[in-house]
């Protein structure tokens, strides 16, 4: 044995500087230093044996199975030109009037386009059906309402899948935070797929994308300055409504009367996007409804602040 070096006990385990080792571990440093004439092994003999050890450490801990491939999700996102006159644009996850004014708004361009109806309950359930765990209240009920509709096509108007997922793509915004809201597609995705509309197209807007939006030559929604002039029209409309009517809405003395005038204004406002016409002066015609509405400003009302998730502030509905 060489010089200086002392052979170790196999058996147990022996304890330096506070480190355990393993009977295997010394049995294979004994093997290193019981050679015969006391010589050391080759650095080439002692990395042999290193990776004979290992492997078979491996194989006993279960560990030299393939090492599994990232998932990574497959994005279904080809909207053409060619399919647009046959293809339904679905959008949503605003307010009400916004919803609707931004459909007619596109109406205008040329593109076919239906606003899903308010989120309930059953879109919860939809939501939390088919969705991850642990997502924020207006994923569950924003992705849940999508599939909740794509459920009634199939089992209540007999549309197949296969024609579903042809004639329909369901267009959303995305950002890269600050919250989860950036990742609000891949939840869509998911939530379809196991719902069984494997392949349906969800569009994504980048917030920061402005014009340079990733749509291609010969896309079906094309991002050009006229898009975003008519998009601008509609959401500016909407915010006047809804501002309007919560300063109305409880000083009015016929309950409900807020509601039916601003469903008026909306189909006022609806019908001068959709035909180009002047917003303003829609504007203008929606005031003249919305001051027929009797108030009573002497009501005795308490103002609260509400702080807190911006979607469940600004929706209607059981959101």
């Amino acid at each position: 044995m060489a010089q200086g070096v002392k052979r170790l006990p196999i058996a147990g385990r022996s304890e330096r500087s506070g480190l355990q080792r393993t009977d295997e571990g010394l049995s294979l440093f004994n093997a290193f230093t019981s050679r015969p004439g006391g010589s050391l092994p080759a650095l080439g003999e002692i990395e042999s044996e290193l990776e004979a050890f290992e492997r078979e450490q491996r194989r006993q801990l279960g560990l030299d199975e393939p090492v599994p491939e990232q998932w990574r999700d497959e994005v279904h996102n080809r909207f053409t030109a060619a399919e647009r006159a046959e293809t339904t644009i679905l959008l949503g996850g605003l307010t009400f009037a916004h919803d609707v004014l931004v459909e007619a708004g596109l109406a205008s361009l040329g593109y076919r386009v239906k606003a899903l109806p308010v989120p309930d309950n059953d879109a919860l359930r939809y939501g939390k059906e088919f969705g991850n765990r642990g997502q924020c209240n207006p994923t569950y009920f924003t992705v849940g309402n999508l599939v909740k509709h794509l459920v009634r096509l199939r089992d209540e108007e007999g549309m197949s899948v296969e024609e579903i997922v042809r004639r329909h793509v369901f267009v959303t915004a995305g950002a890269c935070g600050p919250c989860r809201f950036g990742s609000y597609v891949t939840e869509y995705r998911k939530a379809l797929r196991d719902a069984g509309f494997e392949g349906f197209r969800v569009l994504l807007f980048q917030q920061q994308g402005g014009l340079r939006q990733a749509c291609g030559e010969g896309a079906g929604l094309e991002f050009n300055p006229r898009f975003f002039r008519v998009l601008l029209k509609a959401l500016c409309a909407g915010d006047v409504l809804n501002a309007v009517g919560y300063r109305i809405r409880p000083y009015e003395v016929e309950p409900g009367a807020t509601d039916a005038a601003l469903a008026r204004c909306r189909e006022i406002l609806s019908e001068a996007l959709r035909e180009g016409r002047s917003v303003l002066r829609a504007l203008r015609r929606c005031r003249a409804v919305l001051d027929a509405v009797e108030v009573d400003r002497l009501q005795p009302k308490p103002k609260v602040s509400i702080i807190g998730e911006f979607w469940a502030m600004t929706t209607e509905g059981d959101g």
